[in-house]
């Protein structure tokens, strides 16, 4: 065959276009393959890993992976954040939350001789008489619960109310109110959290342990609440005392002196 002639008006072109124009081939190859590995099923990326190992060594095909590589997809429910923090970051997600939520006189949080304990007036959580917590409080109890998560301690709620008398179709006394109060809290931490349910519990005490006298409104108030008790118990594996209160010390939560 005879050789084509080249054209004379035509500008040859210079030889690193070649492998300029193989390199952006091989880099749109390459971020097109990140692409599909964002949205792939674990099979599927599974299956690819072993056909590019099959292709670059000197295994044939598509070979079984000797450590298959696992995927973990946090389930977050809430808004917490898009995948669990550390609990450092956790912390700092408590501060911001109840910044966010204007909640710095309905929550604190203070050392107390059995354990750190995380307080919320009632009427941040929840409706008078009722037991169903508000919408708008999740994101605070999700993020509290994200921090919990990471101690394995256990973990007691308590409900308290003031001596004001109750009787309605769902509650008949404010122990019962209490009980619900604390139990519906606990139900977030397990159920959207993910607490081991082992680690929790919950108790209604009514107006039976008052922080003050109920002689005024605003002493009614105070006296209606949920306390979240992180307990110091020192068993095998357990968080020590010293270590909680260095957690949440640590995200400068302004933690308080023994009651």
């Amino acid at each position: 065959m005879a050789k084509q002639k080249k054209c004379p008006d035509c500008k040859e072109m210079p030889a690193w276009i070649t492998t300029f124009s193989d390199l952006m081939s091989l880099l749109l190859t390459f971020f097109v393959l990140l692409l599909s590995f964002s949205t792939t099923s674990k099979h599927d990326f599974e299956k690819a890993i072993g056909a590019l190992q099959g292709a670059l060594g000197v295994l044939k095909g598509e070979p079984i992976l000797s450590s298959p590589i696992k995927m973990h997809v946090p389930i977050v429910k809430g808004d917490i954040t898009e995948a669990r923090p550390t609990l450092k970051d956790a912390v700092a997600e408590i501060e911001q939350e109840i910044e966010a939520q204007e909640q710095q006189e309905n929550v604190e949080v203070m050392k107390g001789p059995e354990g750190v304990i995380i307080r919320i007036r009632d009427q941040a959580l929840f409706n008078t008489g009722k037991a169903d917590i508000k919408p708008g409080i999740m994101p605070l109890l999700n993020t509290i619960g994200a921090v919990i998560s990471r101690m394995p301690n256990a973990v007691e709620i308590e409900g308290h109310t003031d001596n004001v008398p109750i009787s309605n179709d769902e509650f008949s006394n404010n122990h019962w109110l209490s009980s619900a109060r604390a139990l519906k809290v606990l139900d977030v931490f397990s159920d959207e959290v993910g607490i081991e349910p082992q680690r929790l519990s919950a108790v209604g005490y009514g107006e039976f342990k008052p922080l003050v006298e109920n002689d005024s409104e605003g002493h009614k108030s105070q006296n209606r609440r949920v306390e979240i008790k992180i307990r110091f118990d020192e068993g095998e594996g357990d968080v020590t005392k010293e270590e909680v209160e260095k957690f949440l010390m640590e995200a400068d939560l302004g933690i308080q002196g023994d009651e």
